[in-house]
This record gives structure tokens, sequence and C-alpha cells, in this order.
């Protein structure tokens, strides 16, 4: 069983679908873990090249700057070495699977691409847990709440992308 962990970092909030594509916001780091039968067997981890200004906004919450991306490679350029990472997958996780996945969409429709290799399975770690308070939680409250432990967040994707992957491994889920 491979079960991979994905987090985005973005210029911004998704906005309706029915929005254009250029206001929509880009992906600047895209992390993904991949675990079979609960071991870590790859990481995938790119800051990328939004090709847009970074808000101070967004570089206060996640510290990425626009210095940091410049040189960096586009999502168009790695969108092969995603395809071949997450490929042959049998579920995803992600803390909030439906803007992390709508997110990907996004760049995959800049890059006119309509086929990707999603796992069949997605499982949202916010719906999934959302009976525990009765409410959404955020990273930090599901770590706390499982590990009895604080998850001091550094909104990087691998960061959140471990910290996940610590939650489903101490649920067995991985």
């Amino acid at each position: 069983m491979i079960s991979l962990i994905l987090d985005t970092e973005t210029t911004g909030l998704l906005l309706s679908k029915t929005a254009d594509l250029d206001k929509q916001p880009h992906i600047i780091e895209l992390a993904i873990a991949k675990f079979e039968n609960g071991k870590l067997i790859g990481e995938f981890s790119e800051l990328i090249d939004p090709e847009c200004e970074i808000t101070a906004e967004i570089t206060k919450i996640t510290g990425i700057t626009n210095e940091d991306v410049i040189g960096k490679q586009k999502f168009r350029q790695l969108l092969q070495q995603i395809e071949d990472f997450v490929g042959g997958a049998d579920t995803l996780y992600a803390n909030n699977a439906p803007f992390d996945t709508g997110m990907l969409q996004v760049e995959l429709e800049r890059c006119a691409r309509t086929g990707f290799p999603w796992p069949p399975a997605t499982v949202c770690t916010v719906q999934e847990f959302m009976h525990l308070k009765g409410r959404r939680l955020k990273l930090t409250q599901l770590y706390e709440l499982k590990l009895n432990k604080v998850l001091n967040q550094s909104h990087r994707a691998m960061d959140d992308v471990m910290a996940l992957a610590e939650i489903l491994l101490a649920e067995k889920m991985l």
C-alpha cells in the first residue's frame, strides 16, 4: 500500500472555479512524502517560481520570499517529476485536501494538462478528524490533540507533511 502526504504553500487562497485562471494563486512550495506500509520511501520538496510577486503577507505566513524563488523551476518544468513521484500511489492524504488538490488542479490547467495520476483515494484529515471537536481543526490543533505535544508550525510544506505523517502513523493510517 503506497500512500502520499501532500502540502502546498501558495501565493493566496483559491478563488471560485469560475474565476479567471490568471487570478488564481500559484504554488510556491510543494512537498510530498511517500510511504509504503508505514515506512517513508521518498520525499519530493521544491520551492517553485510562481512567475508572480509573493506578497509581504504570504512571506509573513510562510517565510518564503521573492528572493527565495529566483532561479527556481516553474511548475510546468517540474510536472513530469511530480507525475513520476505520485504515480502508482493508492491514497493521498492532506490536511486540507480540497485546497491542496485544488491548487494542483489550477497549476495543471495552466499547463493545459487534463490527465494526472491521482491516487484512487483521497483523505482530507480536516474532514476525517472533524468529529473530535465538532469543527475543522488546524494542523497544530490536531497534532496536539493526537500526539499530546505542541507543533511549532513553520508553514513550510515539508514540515507540515511530516507533522501530518506523525499523526497518521500514530493513528495507524499509513
